[in-house]
Parts: C-alpha cells; structure tokens; sequence
C-alpha cells in the first residue's frame, strides 16, 4: 500500500494549526512550508512590505494570504452550492457557479493582498517626498546649533507634521538609544528599506559626511534647497495639468451639455424622436444620469491622477 507524503504533510500541518492560538500562528502552520517553498516568486511583495513599513514578517503575511484567501474560496463554495439548489439551475450551471464563485472569491482576496503593501509603501513614498523639503529645512536649523546627528533625529521626531519622515526619524532614535546601533548603522538600515528615494539618499549622504568628518550643515542646507527646488517644479507642474484639466472640464462637461440641452429642448418643441426615443426621455436620460455619471468619473478620474 502506496504512502502519500503530501496527505501525510498536510495533516501533520492541520494538527500543528489546531494547536495555535492565534491566527497568525496557525497561518505559518498550514501555508509557511509553502511560502518558503515558492518565495522567490514573491520576493515584490517582500520588498513592499519593508517599504511599506508593515509590522508583520513577510513568511507570516503570504500565509495570511493564502489561508484567507482558502478560507474565501471555501465560503464562495458553500454559496454557490446552496444558490445553484436555491435557484433550480441546470446542472451545467450550477457547475459554473459553484466552481467560478470560489475560484473569483479566492483569486480577488489573494490579489487584494498581494497589491496592499506595494500600495501603502507608495502612499508612504509620497508623503515623505512631500514633507522632504521642509523637514530638511528644520534639520538644517537643528544643525546649526551644533548637537550631535544623533540628536537632530530625537528632535525630528517630536515634529509629528513631517508624517513618514518623522516616523522615519523615530525609528533611527530607537535603534541608536534602545537596540544600541551606532548612528552609521542605524542610517543605512532606514536608508536601504525606505521608499522614498529621495530620503534614502539624503541619509547615505549624511553617512557619508559625518564618517568623513564634512560640514553636515552645509550638506543638510544644499539638499534642503534642493528639495525645495524640486517641490516648487512639482507644484506648477501640478498647476499646469489642473489648468488643462479644468479647461477640458469647462468645454466638454459645462459648455456641451448645456448645448445639447438647449437644442434637446428646442427639438422637444418641435416635436420627433432620436433612434426611437421621445427627446423628453432623452433629456430625461442626459440630465439625471448621464451627465452625473460623466462627473463622477471626471472626479474618479482626478482622484488617480492628481497628487
């Protein structure tokens, strides 16, 4: 009698997972062997998730994303079983429901999670970028009193209006004061795992000067205008496509449906039809959904464009 060591291995998994207190645990349990396995397949999202700044470990959240998304599929079948029943469908169809709502339910959780942490690292890139510039300025200002680097990083860390920077100094701090790293150290441990290119080269240049022993102060200064240098363009460039959009928003969605609607109206009048429908409804159609929905994609639209 054959031995299958894949049945054998999922048991012994099942078993470890039942004995778990948490779900986390019992994630690595039943899909860490898998993880592992395949990681090289996954090495993105590792690298999101160190951007991103997520306190999970990467073996722990691809677990967490294959058992959830197990879980979605189990679910999607046990409600595509009882709506096949519930509707009296054919037996091709309820084939169709009950194998593509669990195989759509698992595939849209595991792609949710696959894509969140390259999402919030992008999130977190912008808005230290954002605040580089000023955050800069304030550190050149701190500099010029003469304490030692290790401090200007306590000090920005009170500052909670620079958002990722701060936390960024923050953990700086925590690894010179509470894990004992030296200041070098602590830099390129931030600088190798922050999204923001930007900052990561502001920190390997501070490395750089204070192991050569440079005027940091003058170096924080130089990036400082230029960071503010390199708002300022993102800025008019930003006013530039606001400008253009704001132009194509007055011609096509203020100027022309209120063009259509006064010829609507003058048609009305006379009397007649567009393709079989009374231009009553057309009117009817024009203002109440299409024209708000056009709107509402134009603000959709800016949401994903606009910084």
């Amino acid at each position: 009698m054959s031995h299958d060591p894949f049945k054998s291995n999922f048991s012994d998994r099942l078993k470890q997972a039942s004995k778990t207190d948490n779900i986390n645990a019992a994630a690595n349990a039943l899909f860490g062997p898998t993880v592992d396995k395949y990681s090289d397949s996954f090495q993105d999202v590792k690298q999101d998730l160190k951007e991103a700044d997520m306190d999970v470990l990467f073996r722990t959240y691809m677990s967490k994303a294959f058992l959830f998304s197990c879980f979605a599929a189990f679910v999607g079948l046990l409600g595509g079983i009882v709506f096949s029943i519930s509707s009296g469908f054919s037996l091709l169809t309820a084939i169709r429901f009950i194998v593509g709502v669990p195989l759509a339910l698992a595939l849209a959780i595991f792609g949710f999670m696959y894509i969140y942490p390259s999402q919030k690292a992008k999130s977190r890139k912008q808005d230290i970028d954002d605040n580089l510039p000023f955050a800069l300025n304030h550190l050149g200002a701190i500099a010029t009193s003469g304490i030692p680097p290790k401090s200007m990083f306590e000090l920005l860390t009170t500052f909670d209006e620079y958002g990722g920077i701060s936390d960024e100094a923050e953990e700086i701090s925590r690894r010179v004061n509470v894990f004992g790293e030296d200041l070098t150290t602590a830099l390129k441990e931030v600088a190798e795992k922050s999204p923001s290119e930007d900052w990561s080269e502001v920190l390997y240049g501070i490395i750089s000067t204070v192991e050569t022993g440079g005027d940091l102060e003058s170096y924080i200064n130089e990036k400082a205008d230029e960071a503010l240098f390199d708002y300022n363009m993102e800025r008019e460039k930003e006013i530039e496509k606001l400008s253009t959009y704001a132009s194509f928003y007055t011609a096509i969605l203020i100027a022309a449906p209120v063009f259509l609607v006064v010829v609507l109206a003058v048609m009305n009048l006379l009397g007649g039809s567009i393709a079989g429908f009374a231009i009553r409804d057309l009117m009817w159609l024009g203002v109440h959904i299409i024209i708000p929905a056009i709107n509402s994609l134009f603000v959709a639209f800016l949401a994903l464009t606009v910084d």
